[in-house]
């Protein structure tokens, strides 16, 4: 059965879109799984992570990307979801390709833009009350389903579908959360991150009241947001062979405040991921000193095994 996973924060720079991508990739080559990766965050980062601008214009203009199917959705159209999915380029034009793994593309153009927008306002209605306010609740519901709807199209050709989000928890994040079995959370050890941690902790609640909500006004009952499946620390520091006190620190509070929730394993600081990003492949199949050195830490690679243990 497919396993429908987000990773989310709020906060910018703290390893979400490099942990989407590293796990997607390690969970294709590394265990043979078929894994769909979905970029909802207009940044575009895990697309161009992935291809390179000039072959994502091209399948842009030739096929569209998620903006495209969005518009579709706005206008009731069949979504026609296969269409906009780009199968395997996951080290495209090169003799070490990542097998297995699929990607549904963003759109740079939507930069400054929330994908999803506001709920739109719904026209005045006359009649009974009830129905009047139950088909107000399927409107507003109706914009939290279109990423449900979208992967519920191709959900049976993965075994895998992870979705990058934005750093906010705006309307497609909460698509995106609408639409998973589980999210994941990735942070930095430090004082800023670790408040974040708990407003998005509390943030994330409140709107899964507030979906529950109105999918039960609307009479509809299979619509809820995903659990709380794991939190990745990346991006720790050591100091000679050992973690930063600061970060050590930071991690045990972690721990602490969500008890069985922090991942064993977890990212350093390493030059290699910045050079992986710009050989467009992970850390493992990147040829530089730098990230061969990464790559003998097998960080992401256990970071994965755990994954599959939490969500086999």
């Amino acid at each position: 059965m497919t396993k429908v996973i987000s990773f989310i924060n709020y906060k910018g720079g703290v390893g979400k879109t490099t942990t989407t991508y590293h796990v997607g990739c390690s969970l294709a080559q590394h265990h043979e799984k078929r894994v769909l990766l979905v970029d909802i965050d207009p940044q575009t980062n895990l697309t161009f992570l992935t291809v390179d601008y000039p072959s994502w214009l091209r399948f842009k203009q030739n096929n569209g990307t998620i903006a495209t199917l969005y518009s579709r959705f706005q206008r009731k159209l069949k979504l026609d979801t296969k269409r906009y999915i780009w199968r395997s380029p996951f080290g495209q034009g090169r003799t070490n390709r990542v097998p297995n793994i699929d990607l549904l593309p963003c759109d740079i153009d939507l930069l400054g833009e929330d994908l999803g927008g506001a709920i739109p306002a719904i026209p005045s209605q006359t009649g009974n009350p009830f129905q009047v306010l139950q088909n107000q609740a399927k409107n507003t519901l109706r914009e939290w389903l279109f990423l449900k709807q979208a992967i519920s199209e191709v959900q049976d050709m993965y075994d895998y579908i992870l979705i990058d989000c934005p750093p906010n928890i705006y309307m497609m994040t909460q698509n995106a959360l609408v639409a998973s079995d589980w999210y994941v959370v990735t942070t930095i050890p430090e004082y800023l991150s670790r408040l974040g941690m708990e407003i998005l902790d509390r943030k994330v609640k409140e709107i899964g009241r507030r979906v529950g909500g109105i999918a039960t006004l609307a009479g509809v009952s299979d619509v809820d947001i995903g659990n709380l499946g794991g939190i990745v620390l990346v991006k720790l520091r050591i100091g000679g062979s050992l973690l930063t006190s600061q970060h050590e620190a930071g991690m045990t509070e972690i721990q602490n405040t969500f008890p069985g929730m922090c991942f064993e394993d977890y990212t350093t600081e390493l030059i290699g991921y910045s050079e992986a990003a710009e050989y467009r492949l992970p850390i493992w199949l990147t040829p530089t000193s730098a990230a061969r050195r990464g790559a003998s830490k097998l960080q992401y690679e256990n970071i994965t095994d755990e994954f599959l243990r939490r969500f086999p």
